[in-house]
């Protein structure tokens, strides 16, 4: 029973019934979801750094703050940011703090809250105990802690030009559980933006599910700000069917502990992923990122860019796998992982990886990691530019690869805004 005993120690009897004794006004149902859930997770093993997934993580702080007592959230608003809860014409502004989704406002039909619904047996196919990844230790612990799910389903043919703004709050001591599921149907799009705040001393266990359904597309961007004493984990699955298009980014600016792994299925033909994502941790920080493709449709196309910054004494993990069946046919695959070390103490451990098993396709990967080029920050400072400011220079550019990728006007405005106040590195 892999490391039963150990997560029994960690986990008394007294924890596990607080965390899945649910809450008077939820079925039966979902307080069975969370002990099925339980029991998986006593067939799995503790996190370790021998793990591909769980490379230079700090283990010990991870696995002492998973197992704290703080699994119990009020339902007040009151770490809510005023701004936050403000209407905007142009975007639904939905918060998760205190362990729960809100909104201000009254949400429209394609956007449903598990705690808000009445009816809430309208959320149980979301929550099959067949249906989840019962191999995932950040996952299966999401589905014992979480106490809301947010769902964001279109209609067919629906077009959702309202950007969807979701905000995941700082929180203290806590170890939180968001989950969130988009369905895009048939020839529908949507278009979504997600914060993580800046939380002290705590975990968010983060899982995102992906279903877009044919001719349907869908624009994801997220921003992870720093995490100091803090750990993010996040679980992300994707499916796309035929003639599907997603395109997601991400930028990470490290944690205790940061990690994100997503794993993508494409399963219809002409269906693709646009993957683009930036890490930029500094001081004792660290960011990982592990990213799998499969093909398994035939005129299919992959895209994954990385780009890493990284200082001081940061760390860094990029794991990309692209597959491809033997009996996929013409398809597109590209991987590129390019780092840059600012400091000696910095280091990243990149793996980029094919596993092709048909002739019929298009596929390349690259991974360099270095320092700044000497020869290009020479030229500045002939220049006239004074050194901090060509090096600033210059670690801009680089990050405008990434950067550069978001071509919606309107995401672009709000990235700006939120770089500007938080600052890049």
């Amino acid at each position: 029973m892999a490391d039963q005993e150990k997560i029994k120690n960690l986990f008394s009897f007294e924890k596990i019934a607080s965390i899945t004794s649910g809450k008077p006004d939820y079925p039966d149902w979902f307080d069975e979801f969370k002990r099925l859930s339980t029991k998986n997770l006593m067939d799995q093993n503790l996190p370790s750094i021998k793990d591909s997934e769980w490379e230079s993580t700090k283990i010990n702080s991870l696995t002492k703050k998973l197992f704290n007592d703080d699994f119990n959230f009020s339902h007040s608003a009151n770490d809510l940011i005023v701004e936050d809860t403000k209407k905007d014409p142009n975007k639904i502004t939905i918060s998760f703090s205190n362990g729960i989704y809100m909104c201000s406002e009254e949400l429209p039909s394609h956007i449903k809250i598990l705690s808000h619904i009445k009816d809430k047996d309208k959320f149980r196919d979301l929550l099959d105990i067949k249906k989840e990844n019962n191999s995932s230790f950040s996952s299966t612990l999401n589905s014992i802690i979480l106490s809301d799910l947010l769902l964001i389903e279109t209609s067919s043919n629906q077009k959702v030009d309202t950007l969807i703004h979701i905000i995941n709050h700082a929180s203290n001591e806590a170890n939180l559980a968001p989950r969130i599921e988009i369905r895009a149907a048939t020839n529908s799009s949507v278009k979504i933006l997600e914060e993580v705040r800046t939380s002290n001393d705590s975990i968010m266990n983060h899982v995102l599910r992906v279903n877009c359904q044919k001719n349907a597309n869908i624009e994801f961007y997220k921003v992870i700000q720093r995490q100091e004493n803090s750990h993010y984990l996040g679980t992300q699955d994707i499916e796309a069917s035929e003639n599907a298009r997603i395109k997601f980014f991400l930028w990470d600016f490290g944690g205790d502990t940061s990690k994100t792994v997503t794993d993508t299925k494409l399963l219809g033909k002409k269906s693709e992923i646009n993957y683009s994502a930036l890490f930029t941790p500094n001081k004792y920080l660290h960011s990982g990122n592990q990213i799998k493709i499969n093909h398994e449709a035939s005129h299919t196309k992959s895209k994954i860019k990385v780009r890493g910054v990284l200082n001081d004494h940061s760390s860094g993990v990029f794991y990309g796998k692209i597959k491809v069946k033997e009996s996929v046919t013409k398809t597109s695959a590209f991987m590129e992982n390019k780092n840059l070390l600012l400091s000696d103490d910095a280091s990243i451990s990149s793996k980029p990886i094919l596993e092709i098993y048909n002739d019929d396709t298009e596929c390349s990967h690259s991974a360099t990691s270095g320092s700044i080029d000497k020869e290009k920050l020479f030229y500045l400072k002939t220049r006239g530019i004074d050194e901090v400011e060509a090096k600033s220079f210059l670690v801009n550019s680089f990050i405008e690869e990434i950067s550069g990728e978001i071509t919606n006007k309107k995401i672009q405005d709000i990235f700006k805004k939120y770089l500007v106040q938080s600052g890049q590195l």
